[in-house]
């Protein structure tokens, strides 16, 4: 009997130091609130105001931001404040004011200005596609009645954010065939650098290419640098405007026997929109609207707009819809002037 009363002890004291081990490995952030209360967990996220905290008692609660007094980790967060502006450390709250140590600078910013904050530890390690977030959609539409259509498509986002500076890139690829018809096909690919001046003014340079076989385009490539000013960022909207100068190469496919077209070199102007909108905190909508004017024609132009709506399904998965749309006032060949399609697609987050 007292052996097996020795093995009951060292298995009791086993359980304790494995309760109070795991205990303390979660109880690694410290929130004060305002009455005083202390509550120990791990913040897994500050979105919308609202405090995610995982507690070894409770489970997950939500606190209201606003409300904390005190808040200190030994664990390192990604910051996001009004404007776009990130910032990467550890944090200390105080005063009404966050504090975050980065690796260059000590910054502190209003508790009210926060929009987001997460932690940012599991991602060190120097792997640069760790930091990479972004999205990859597929999707394939089939139509049967008067005339069969077959539709695939590919989307697919990429974001590198450091806060001072972003680099974002998208590419898509859509075919279409009708019965009886000759395959057509779209494909888009874009990147840009944006470089934050200050909390609200960037600096960008972009890179776009685009062929469209409805609109007779082989190609057309796109050089360009400008100036973006950021207007609103806060937990609900983002809207931004942009413009800069751009060098386009373009090259057409003529009619059978027509002579073949020069290759189209011109300056364009650029001057757009770009906004965000969070609906019902679970709906995303992105948007996006740009014009390119002729340099050496004022008459002639172009408009560029894509737009996209993605609702979460799971943790992981979403569902999309897309609309995109090219308005070409003088097109070089005979084609419409308009070119816009609507395209649905399920995706995973990365």
């Amino acid at each position: 009997m007292r052996l097996v009363d020795n093995i009951r002890t060292a298995f009791f004291f086993l359980w304790l130091l494995l309760a109070s081990g795991s205990a303390t490995g979660l109880a690694a952030d410290v929130l004060t609130m305002e009455n005083g209360d202390r509550l120990t967990g791990q913040v897994n996220k500050v979105t919308g105001h609202r405090v995610f905290l995982k507690t070894a008692y409770a489970g997950t609660i939500q606190i209201d931001w606003l409300k904390l007094e005190g808040f200190s980790s030994d664990r390192r967060f990604e910051v996001e404040v009004e404007r776009g502006r990130k910032y990467r450390g550890k944090l200390v709250l105080a005063e009404g004011k966050l504090t975050v140590a980065t690796a260059k600078e000590t910054v502190s910013v209003e508790k009210d200005r926060v929009v987001g904050l997460a932690p940012k530890a599991e991602k060190e390690g120097g792997n640069l596609w760790r930091e990479v977030e972004g999205t990859l959609d597929l999707g394939y539409n089939l139509t049967r009645g008067h005339s069969r259509l077959h539709q695939s498509s590919l989307l697919a986002r990429a974001e590198y954010d450091q806060g001072h500076y972003k680099i974002s890139g998208d590419l898509s690829s859509i075919l279409s065939r009708h019965e009886d018809t000759d395959p057509t096909s779209r494909q888009t690919a874009r990147i840009r650098l944006d470089r934050f001046i200050s909390p609200h003014l960037f600096y960008f340079s972009l890179g776009n290419f685009e062929r469209n076989d409805r609109q007779r385009l082989n190609y057309r490539t796109l050089l360009g640098s400008g100036l973006g000013w950021t207007l609103i960022k806060n937990k609900k909207a983002e809207f931004s405007l942009m413009g800069g100068l751009t060098f386009t190469g373009e090259r057409f496919r003529m009619d059978e026997g027509a002579a073949a077209p020069p290759n189209i070199r011109s300056g364009e102007g650029l001057a757009g929109v770009e906004w965000k909108v969070d609906l019902f905190d679970w709906i995303e909508f992105t948007s996006k609207l740009t014009t390119h004017p002729n340099l050496r024609d004022a008459e002639d132009y172009r408009l560029e707009y894509d737009g996209t709506m993605r609702m979460p399904l799971s943790k992981n998965l979403s569902w999309s819809l897309s609309f995109y749309d090219r308005y070409a006032h003088r097109p070089p060949v005979r084609v419409q002037r308009n070119d816009f399609g609507l395209v649905s697609a399920f995706g995973i987050r990365f």
